[in-house]
Formats: C-alpha cells, sequence, structure tokens
C-alpha cells in the first residue's frame, strides 16, 4: 500500500485498494478502477455524497454478493488531513475498514470485508469505498423476533431468545471491557443468521461500525449511550419484555467489572427515556 509523496498526491492523486484473497477471484479484474461507477439500484440508500447498494459479482468463482458503501463528498478537514498523512483513517469507508478488523481480532462476529480503498486527490479531491459480504439468510433482530414469536413454540421462543440475550451481552461486553463503543448499538445492528433457529452457538453478527471508537477516560458516557440506545430500541418490539431485559443487564453485569452497577443502571434508563421522549 503506498500513497507517493506530498507532492503526487496533490498534483496527480494516488489510489490504494485492499483485496481480500478469499474473493479476489470473484471480482472483476478491473475493480480498483470501475468501483466508483458501478451502478445499483438494489436496495439502494443515497444521500449527501454517500450511498450503500447491494452489488451481485458472476464469475467463474461462483456469485457474489456484497454491500458496497462509497463516500465522494468529504468535508475539507478530512481531504487536508489525508492529503498531508495518507496512512490515517480520514474517510469513513478506511474508518469502518479498520473498525471492522479492530472488532474481529477481538472476538466480535462482524462482516467479512471484501475491499476496500481511498483515492486522494488531485487537487482535493478525497472519495473512499468498502465492500463487505452479504450475510446470506440473516434479518435484523427487531424484524424477526416477532415472527419467531408467531412461528416457534413459546418455550422454545424463550430459550432462543435467552440463548441470543447471552449472546448480546457478550459481544456487547467484549467490546467495553477495552473501551470501544458503537455508538450506533441498536437492536437492529445485531444480524441472526436464521439457518440456526434450532441450533446452539454463535448466531449473531454486530454491523455497521463506521463510529466505532476508544474512549478511555470518558467510558462511563459512551456506555450509558450504548447500553441506553440498545434498551431504546426493544420497546415496542412484539416478543421482548421486561424480563428480557433485566436478563441482558444480568449477563451484562457479569462480563463488565462495574464499580457502581446501580447508579449505571439509573443513568441507561434515563438515556433511553430520552431517546424515546425525542424520538416521539
Amino acid at each position: 500500500m503506498t500513497h507517493g509523496s506530498l507532492l503526487e498526491r496533490l498534483t496527480k492523486g494516488t489510489r490504494w485498494v485492499w483485496l481480500s484473497e478469499d474473493y479476489r477471484a470473484a471480482l472483476p479484474a478491473d475493480l480498483p478502477a470501475t468501483v466508483m461507477e458501478i451502478h445499483s439500484t438494489d436496495r439502494l440508500h443515497a444521500k449527501q455524497g454517500r450511498s450503500t447498494a447491494r452489488v451481485r459479482f458472476d464469475s467463474p468463482w461462483g456469485p457474489l454478493s456484497v454491500y458496497l458503501k462509497r463516500h465522494t463528498a468529504l468535508p475539507w478537514t478530512a481531504r487536508i488531513a489525508a492529503l498531508i498523512a495518507p496512512a490515517g483513517r480520514h474517510t469513513p469507508a478506511a474508518a469502518e475498514f479498520s473498525h471492522l478488523e479492530a472488532a474481529r481480532k477481538l472476538g466480535v462476529p462482524v462482516p467479512e470485508v471484501v475491499a476496500a480503498g481511498e483515492s486522494i486527490g488531485p487537487w482535493g479531491r478525497l472519495q473512499s469505498f468498502l465492500m463487505v459480504a452479504e450475510l446470506t439468510g440473516c434479518r435484523e433482530l427487531n424484524e424477526l423476533l416477532p415472527g419467531l414469536k408467531e412461528r416457534l413454540h413459546e418455550d422454545q421462543f424463550n430459550r432462543l431468545k435467552r440463548e441470543l440475550i447471552v449472546e448480546m451481552a457478550e459481544i456487547t461486553a467484549r467490546l467495553h471491557r477495552r473501551a470501544l463503543f458503537h455508538k450506533d448499538l441498536y437492536l437492529c445492528h445485531f444480524f441472526f443468521d436464521e439457518s440456526a433457529t434450532g441450533h446452539a452457538g454463535k448466531r449473531l453478527t454486530l454491523i455497521d461500525l463506521h463510529r466505532l471508537a476508544r474512549h478511555r477516560w470518558t467510558a462511563f458516557r459512551w456506555r450509558w449511550k450504548d447500553l441506553g440506545q440498545l434498551l431504546y430500541s426493544t420497546f415496542g418490539i412484539d416478543g421482548i419484555d421486561d424480563r428480557d431485559r433485566l436478563r441482558f443487564w444480568m449477563h451484562y453485569r457479569r462480563r463488565m467489572p462495574l464499580k457502581h452497577p446501580e447508579t449505571e443502571r439509573r443513568a441507561v434508563l434515563a438515556k433511553a427515556g430520552r431517546y424515546l421522549q425525542h424520538n416521539r
């Protein structure tokens, strides 16, 4: 991965692209040059110079479906920072790439990165992309749980919830023990593998880590934010009750060394209440 000289970045522009060896054979040979031009309207979300879309590649290796995030209109602070210090993660795609790999090293289940890259310059231009493998057969917990409640026997559904709560508490605490905070820790960012409904084991994947950051000195503030978001996102979801929320808190506490758990509990409840009031 080379960034060239400052003069090259300023006047000619430079680019770096990382490709996963596990997926390279399924990707177009000219992907580094064409990735910013790929057109897809499948689950397209575009706003203010950033977009996310589902893209399918067909090759002799086999079909590959990915989610492609692209950023084309970044602030001047990021452009100047990338020009001066290109090894930094000054774009959202490059930052999330780094966050995903950091979380994976901690044992947090996250989507696989297929490709990532940045274009720096010329003359202050800055673009980036991130491509992650689609979580085939997986759905967001907030959408899945109401259907599972209707489909499964009550005992089976309750057992499944207990197992998933343990997984969620472990994933959350594993980040928090290292002063890492998701900052978008809503139920919809936990994806469940539907093929493993009747099997024990790890079945959740945490997505959207673009805001992940470490805060050692203000960890309590971001801990309350993460937990408040997660608690708020369970309100109004058919199949989730207060017993489930208390069970999550119990398992989270077992994994997190909290000096004042009752104070923390009240702070999380207050945070969730503010989210609820704001969104009303």
